[in-house]
């Protein structure tokens, strides 16, 4: 401990300052320190009374890793209880050498024995000591203005300097985090407001510290591309030798074997390809097919059936597929249920790269594809009527049925015309899982939130520090994804996915009927009517997740908000709220139901669930089960080559395997479900697991005091028993289902 000041006089008393640095991200220079000059601190600056001088320290501060420094001064008592603290950082050394932000976790002052927590969790950059900056400069606040403790509403706040404090606060944050007219990003199509910043690093330094989730992103994209551009060498060569050959998958076998060949070459992870090898074993039967529409990553469009007008009027499906009843019969005792994919209407084949990619110009077919299903008498819900439409070339739709339960012959027509119509209607599935359910649901409308809330929320407020763990990987990870995911120049999608090339086309159609209700999880599924469908475990644990946020935020919410009043006294948080609905979501209809205010708790704690469900739970649930499912592409087809078939086409073994995706296709969908589907090295769990070195909520999180703090514990107590529930359901299952246990779901979004 650095003693920097003597005791003077019986007014004198010691502050101990805790000083704590350090982004936490594992990289080789772990030891380094941050030397380039003093840190200024400064107690309730701006206070006419307790005031303290600036106070100079002089030490190394760790700089990547995490590590502390504690300093103590001797003040003059009536400065009294720390509230406000001001942290500046100096620097003489010149531009021209290179000066480096510092990460600043949180700064503790003990002062009679009692611990004063400041959290912080952002970057600075040093000023030169003749200067005064009061703009942000390097993508850093000049300074930090942290209010004590567990944060406050403004309207709480008595002492002018504090509140001059916040304002200043906020006025700079907002100064760096700009929303971009989503009008300019996809013209007159649906799409929630973004940041404007097209590239990575030009956000805000505080939205720049998952330095080591970037990279290894980074890593893996040039692991991938180096065999992309492998592929297209040897394709070129072998056409100017005359020996080129598309390289076609002869059987299912070859899949499966291609699969550990590859994985055992990249490195992916052992355990997500046994589970691929699972469902390699499986796929073909109706009953993992529909396990897969309530545990698979798209497992959130099942709906109840309550008429069989428009798309299924006029249909039937054969007895022997309903244990011999009727499709009214099974309709009417609730049993009846479908999934579409109506959000590839309009949009147009695919395979613009496919040349490049694999030597042959192909067409990528995109078409409707709509499946009815059936909960059986033992409880399996299958498959019984599955309707294909290839609208973009004119054709009527095809109708397809399970054989007949004699046939048995996995070579027979009838079985494989069943099987292939599973496939076509798994591909339209993918389609929309990749960029409706995962991308827009999950990170455009996250981002929107996450923007709103970093313009509107100062720091000091309870809610700010609430959401902040949540919220803070979101915008830099879209950042990334605009930049080498989707833009026009390095769309990803559209290297194996069919309807990849028309990516704004496809967020515009899953907007059209977005709304806020879709994030409700008790209300979604009200709405789905799926109560009741048995082993729909993603629903389970999904609804589990939801009562345990929902209970530890209500929590924190009636900590700062003591009364409805204090709801709608609070304008900030109507400013955060009214800037979602009017630029976040100002195009869509009613703003796409989103709460344009708020005037109760109850609603206050419905709304930031919704938050962070969205923004880490049901992420999860979609974006860590991919390598799973996707990797052996017969289940989850990206695209598919070659039409899909007329209702009188006999089809065969070679006419299945002539429609999957190519080697070079099959690899990109492969290398991007691994990347997609890997945990950053440095996320944060909603229950640690030091077994598998997984850091759990408490300590990355901006609720500092201690009743906070006892409704992270309690929380994770239920957290705990989640998982216990989930482990013993787990135990002699086939297929575990345990993306959702808490030791396996992020606090935040990060790829």
């Amino acid at each position: 401990m650095a003693q920097k000041s003597e005791p003077g006089n019986n007014y004198e008393t010691c502050y101990t300052f805790i000083i704590k640095t350090g982004s936490d991200v594992p990289i080789k220079e772990s030891t380094r320190k941050w030397d380039d000059g003093p840190m200024i601190l400064t107690i309730n600056p701006g206070s006419e009374t307790t005031s303290s001088q600036e106070l100079r320290v002089d030490e190394h501060f760790n700089f990547k890793t995490e590590g502390a420094v504690t300093v103590d001064f001797w003040l003059p008592r009536h400065i009294g209880v720390p509230k406000l603290l001001k942290v500046d950082l100096e620097s003489d050394k010149l531009e021209l050498f290179g000066k480096d932000a510092l990460y600043v976790r949180e700064i503790t002052i003990l002062y009679d024995r009692v611990p004063y927590r400041f959290p912080i969790k952002n970057f600075i950059y040093p000023h030169h000591p003749i200067h005064n900056p009061t703009e942000p400069r390097k993508g850093c606040v000049p300074h930090f203005l942290i209010r004590e403790g567990a944060g406050t509403l403004k309207h709480h706040e008595t002492e002018d300097f504090i509140i001059r404090a916040r304002e200043e606060d906020l006025k700079n944050t907002k100064s760096m985090v700009n929303w971009k007219k989503s009008k300019d990003v996809v013209g007159d199509l649906l799409y929630p407001g973004l940041v404007d910043v097209m590239e990575y690093n030009k956000l805000p330094r505080f939205l720049q510290f998952k330095e080591a989730n970037y990279d290894m992103i980074l890593d893996f994209t040039d692991k991938g591309r180096d065999e992309i551009k492998s592929n297209v060498f040897n394709n070129l060569r072998a056409k100017v030798l005359g020996t080129y050959k598309e390289n076609r998958f002869a059987s299912f076998e070859e899949f499966e074997l291609y699969l550990k060949h590859k994985s055992n070459e990249m490195g992916w992870p052992k355990e997500n390809i046994s589970e691929a090898m699972k469902v390699a074993k499986n796929f073909h039967t109706d009953e993992e097919f529909g396990r897969q529409m309530l545990c698979g990553p798209n497992a959130q469009q099942v709906q109840k059936v309550m008429s069989l007008d428009g798309r299924w009027a006029g249909r039937d499906v054969p007895e022997h597929a309903l244990e011999g009843k009727s499709l009214q019969d099974v309709m009417e005792q609730g049993k009846l249920f479908q999934v579409t994919t109506d959000e590839l209407d309009g949009i147009p084949h695919g395979g613009s790269f496919s040349k490049k990619l694999t030597g042959t110009e192909q067409t990528w077919y995109t078409i409707l594809a709509d499946c009815l299903l059936y909960l059986r008498n033992d409880g399996k819900l299958v498959p019984v009527l599955i309707r294909l439409e290839n609208r973009n070339d004119g054709k009527p739709a095809t109708w397809w049925s399970p054989p007949e339960p004699e046939i048995t012959d996995l070579d027979h027509p009838g079985y494989l015309a069943w099987l292939y119509a599973k496939m076509w209607f798994r591909s339209a599935d993918m389609n929309c899982y990749v960029m409706c359910t995962h991308f827009s649901k999950c990170h455009a409308v996250s981002e929107t939130i996450a923007v709103a809330a970093y313009r509107n929320l100062p720091n000091a407020h309870p809610v700010f520090r609430i959401l902040q763990p949540h919220i803070q990987g979101i915008i830099p990870v879209n950042v990334n994804a605009r930049a080498v995911v989707i833009s026009p120049k390095k769309n990803v999608f559209s290297l194996f996915l069919s309807s990849g090339s028309s990516t704004t086309e496809v967020f515009h159609n899953y907007f059209k009927k977005f709304s806020y209700n879709d994030l409700v999880v008790p209300e979604d599924v009200k709405k789905r009517g799926v109560e009741d469908i048995p082993e729909y475990l993603y629903r389970d644990d999904m609804m589990s997740h939801w009562e345990i946020i929902h209970q530890y935020l209500e929590e924190l919410v009636h900590l700062s908000y003591h009364s409805d009043d204090d709801v709608l006294k609070d304008q900030e948080l109507q400013d955060f709220l009214q800037e979602v609905v009017d630029i976040g979501f100002h195009r869509f209809e009613n703003g796409a139901g989103f709460p344009r205010n708020i005037s109760k708790r109850e609603k206050l704690v419905e709304y930031l669930t919704v938050v962070v469900v969205n923004i880490s739970v049901f992420h999860t649930a979609v974006n860590f089960q991919t390598f799973s499912y996707v990797t052996f592409q017969p289940n989850m087809p990206s695209s598919m080559t070659q039409p899909p078939p007329g209702q009188d086409d006999q089809i065969t073994m070679e006419t299945i395997l002539d429609s999957l995706p190519l080697l070079e296709t099959t690899f990109y969908a492969m290398n991007a479900s691994n990347l997609l589907g890997t945990f950053s090295p440095i996320e944060r769990f909603y229950l640690g697991d030091h077994g598998q070195n997984k850091l759990g909520m408490l300590g990355e999180n901006m609720v500092v005091s201690p009743e906070q703090e006892a409704c992270i514990r309690r929380m994770g107590e239920r957290m705990r028993g989640l998982k216990d529930k989930i482990d013993n359901r787990n135990k002699g299952r086939y297929m575990k289902y345990d993306v959702l246990s808490p030791i396996n779901t992020p606090i935040t979004t990060q790829a």
